[in-house]
C-alpha cells in the first residue's frame, strides 16, 4: 500500500496531504510507512481517503502502530469494526472529532492565533468529541451488536479531536468532561494568580451549543453508555508525533513538551532540539475505562509506563498514571537551521 502516490486529482488532496508532497521529507513518510506496513486496505479507498480527508485516516494508521506494538494482530477479514483483535477478544471502532460545518478546519492553524480563551476553547471540543462518541455508540446499537465477532466482547471506542485549529492544545480536559463530567477551569485558576491552592476540577453536567440545544456530558457516569467498554484517547498523535519518531537530524527542528509532575500544578516543561528530544510511540495515549461496561475491558491490555488509564475497582477509582507522561507536545521547525 503506497500511501503518497496520488490516486485522487490535486484538487481533492487534502492540504495536510499536499503539505507532506511539498515538503518531501523522507525521514517523515518513513514512519508513516512503517505505520502502514501490513495494514489492509480491504475495501481499495484508504488510500484515496488518507489522501483527501487525511485525519481519520492517520489516526486509523497511528492506531494500527499502537496495536501492533502491543502485538495484537488485527484480523483484516473482518469489515468492522475497524480493528478486530480475535486473538485477545475485542474490537475498536476508530472515530475523529472533526469541525462543525462553516468552523475553520484544524489544517488552517498556520492562518490563526492560539486560542485567547481556553474555556471557549475547550467548549468546542466538548461538543465535538461528544457528537463523535455518541455516533459511535448509535453505530454499535445500529450495526456491530449483531456481529458474532462483536457480540459478548467489549467494544472500544479510540477517538480523537481534530476539530478545530490548534486541537491538540485541548490535551484531557475536553474528553474528560464528556466522559466523566469533570471539567478544569484553568482560566479561573490563571487569573487568581494561581492562588485557588492546587489545579482541580469540578462537576460540569452539560454545555449547550450555539443554538441553545444542551449535551449531556459524563457518559461513563451512568449505564446508559454500557455498550462502551472503553475510550482511548491522545491528543498527541498527530504529525508532531511522526516528527518525534522519525530519524531527521535537521538543527532547527525544536520540540517543547509539557509532562506530568504529580507532585506540582506545574508540569515538567521541556524544551529540547530534535538531537536530544525523546518521545515514543505511545506517549500521550490515554485508556479510560467504562464502569458500566457490560463487556470491560482488562486493564492489564494497554498497561503500559506511557499509558495514562483510568478504571474502577474495588470499589474506588484507580489511575493509573506516572511522572513524566505527556500531556502535550508542539514542534518548531526553523528553516535557517536556527532558533
Amino acid at each position: 500500500m503506497n500511501l503518497f502516490e496520488s490516486v485522487v486529482p490535486t484538487t481533492r488532496q487534502h492540504p495536510n496531504f499536499q503539505n507532506l508532497l511539498r515538503v518531501g521529507n523522507g525521514f517523515t513518510l518513513d514512519v508513516l510507512t512503517d505505520w502502514a506496513r501490513g495494514f489492509v486496505d480491504r475495501d481499495g479507498k484508504f488510500v484515496a481517503e488518507f489522501q483527501t480527508t487525511f485525519n481519520s485516516s492517520f489516526w486509523e494508521l497511528y492506531l494500527y502502530a499502537v496495536l501492533k506494538k502491543y502485538g495484537m494482530p488485527v484480523d483484516f477479514t473482518k469489515a468492522r469494526p475497524d480493528f478486530c483483535i480475535p486473538n485477545i477478544g475485542f474490537n475498536i471502532e476508530a472515530t475523529v472529532a472533526s469541525n462543525a460545518q462553516d468552523a475553520a478546519p484544524e489544517h488552517s492553524r498556520l492562518e490563526e492565533v492560539p486560542p485567547p480563551d481556553l474555556n471557549a476553547f475547550n467548549l468546542q471540543s466538548i461538543i465535538r468529541l461528544s457528537n463523535s462518541l455518541a455516533a459511535k455508540h448509535r453505530k454499535y446499537l445500529d450495526s456491530y451488536a449483531v456481529l458474532d465477532h462483536v457480540q459478548s466482547r467489549p467494544y472500544v471506542v479510540a477517538v480523537t479531536n481534530f476539530d478545530q485549529p490548534f486541537s491538540f492544545m485541548a490535551c484531557q480536559r475536553p474528553i474528560e468532561a464528556v466522559l466523566h463530567g469533570y471539567y478544569v477551569d484553568e482560566e479561573r485558576y490563571i487569573a487568581s494568580g494561581r492562588r485557588e491552592g492546587r489545579l482541580e476540577g469540578e462537576a460540569l453536567s452539560k454545555v449547550f451549543k450555539d443554538n441553545g440545544s444542551p449535551i449531556e456530558l459524563g457518559l461513563f457516569s451512568t449505564p446508559a453508555y454500557r455498550e462502551v467498554s472503553a475510550v482511548i484517547f491522545s491528543g498527541c498523535a498527530n504529525m508532531g508525533k511522526v516528527r518525534a519518531l522519525s530519524s531527521d537530524p535537521s538543527p532547527g527542528i525544536v520540540f517543547t513538551a509539557l509532562r506530568l509532575n504529580p507532585a506540582s500544578d506545574q508540569p515538567h516543561i521541556i524544551k529540547a532540539p530534535k538531537r536530544s528530544y525523546a518521545e515514543n510511540l505511545l506517549d500521550g495515549l490515554r485508556v479510560y475505562h467504562n464502569p458500566y461496561a457490560t463487556h470491560p475491558l482488562d486493564p492489564t491490555l494497554f498497561r503500559h509506563p506511557s499509558v495514562f488509564q483510568s478504571y474502577y475497582e474495588n470499589g474506588d477509582w484507580v489511575y493509573e498514571q506516572r511522572d513524566g507522561q505527556l500531556l502535550f507536545r508542539s514542534v518548531l521547525t526553523a528553516i535557517s537551521g536556527k532558533v
